[in-house]
């Protein structure tokens, strides 16, 4: 699930960007403006269907989101106007971003506790693989059949793929809540007694000044980079080409970097180690506005996908320790849409200070103010202030 919900990803729809605007006569403007309004629609939608992760078992909410984002995907091949354009985001965003994302991480993070880390981590790759290998395949096809057969054959070998091994993928293992679980939360000391709802949640200020910033502006500024990678790379004087080429360092430090975080999180703990990840993005952008040559975009690309690696693992292990496992999927319903929504308002942001002429100075001055929080929150809070370290 974590591999499949790319179709959803920023990513892999803005694959067909230059094909979606010839069809519909749209610049790039009006093209980010309606992909803005249908991710902001789905996030608001997640903070009602995501909920349904308390209610429903595993292997039922899979399937259910399986098959709408399999049909969302098809549709997606249809589209002729505008209005169907943005039901078609709409319908990828919230099954694929969106569900396909929150599904996993609940299961995930109710089923294991000692190895939470791990167990993010490990199915944090699926995403990571998708940004390795997607993009060059799905361009070699767009070019090979045409943009609306590659929508017709993906969702169909994802749905097949999947769906007849669901009943065993989901069940439940011997592995999952053993005794070592009790063994670590003694030895961490996690709260597992108070388990939030999301009346507490949005009434907890520690959610609003600290948790809200940490999960939203990450996806801001990363969503931010890759919808307008081309105008980075002509900033930096470098063909798009070669740019795309320095994603082999982006996918092996992303790797790295879920790996990393979870070893972190079960050894210590999310809340104290999740800083690394934010100042990782820091340090990254850092390097893209001050740095020339290679070597500098190397450590960018590195930086940024170790950052993204972490921070991906963290937040759901995060959520789990803050709030308890009880009504996560009620919790991270309130927050996946935040995670959404940010996705959908930095490509509209950005876009419009390079239409008013901001240059690579001004962006990566914004970014990088806006990224420091999340660093000083996360220190600050839960490393000298939180009461139950």
């Amino acid at each position: 699930m974590s591999f499949w919900s790319s179709i959803g990803q920023t990513f892999f729809i803005s694959l067909f960007s230059l094909e979606i605007r010839t069809e519909l006569s749209l610049s790039h403007g009006e093209f980010g403006s309606y992909y803005a309004v249908a991710t902001m629609m789905s996030a608001l939608t997640l903070f009602w269907l995501g909920k349904q992760a308390d209610k429903l078992n595993v292997f039922q909410l899979s399937l259910i989101t399986i098959i709408s984002l399999t049909f969302s995907g098809i549709f997606f091949s249809f589209i002729s106007e505008i209005i169907t354009l943005i039901c078609g985001i709409y319908l990828l965003r919230l099954f694929g971003q969106g569900m396909m994302t929150h599904v996993y991480s609940v299961a995930i993070s109710r089923r294991y506790k000692a190895a939470r880390g791990r167990a993010l981590a490990i199915t944090g790759l699926g995403i990571n693989i998708a940004e390795s290998i997607g993009p060059p395949i799905v361009v070699l096809l767009i070019s090979s059949m045409g943009w609306r057969q590659v929508w017709l054959i993906i969702p169909f070998i994802f749905c097949i793929s999947i769906v007849p091994f669901l009943a065993r993928l989901t069940k439940k293992t011997s592995y999952q809540e053993t005794s070592i679980n009790i063994k670590h939360k003694l030895k961490t000391n996690f709260n597992e007694i108070i388990h939030f709802r999301r009346k507490d949640l949005l009434r907890n200020m520690e959610f609003w000044v600290v948790m809200l910033p940490i999960i939203g502006i990450p996806s801001f500024t990363i969503t931010g980079i890759l919808f307008h990678q081309i105008f980075l790379a002509d900033e930096k004087s470098i063909s798009i080409f070669l740019w795309s080429r320095y994603y082999a360092f982006y996918a092996f430090a992303a790797i790295l970097g879920a790996f990393l975080s979870g070893f972190l999180i079960d050894q210590v703990s999310a809340k104290k180690t999740c800083f690394i990840g934010h100042l990782a993005l820091l340090f990254g952008l850092v390097c893209l506005w001050l740095g020339r040559g290679n070597i500098t975009l190397i450590l960018f690309f590195s930086f940024f996908g170790l950052a993204s690696g972490m921070i991906t693992s963290n937040t759901s292990a995060l959520l789990a320790e803050k709030y308890g496992t009880s009504w996560l999927g009620e919790i991270r319903a309130a927050v996946q849409p935040i995670t959404v929504g940010s996705s959908a308002i930095s490509p509209v942001l950005l876009g419009f200070m390079i239409d008013k002429g901001f240059g690579l100075t001004g962006i990566m001055l914004l970014l990088i103010l806006i990224s420091s929080y999340p660093v000083l929150a996360t220190i600050f809070n839960f490393n000298f202030f939180d009461k139950n370290n």
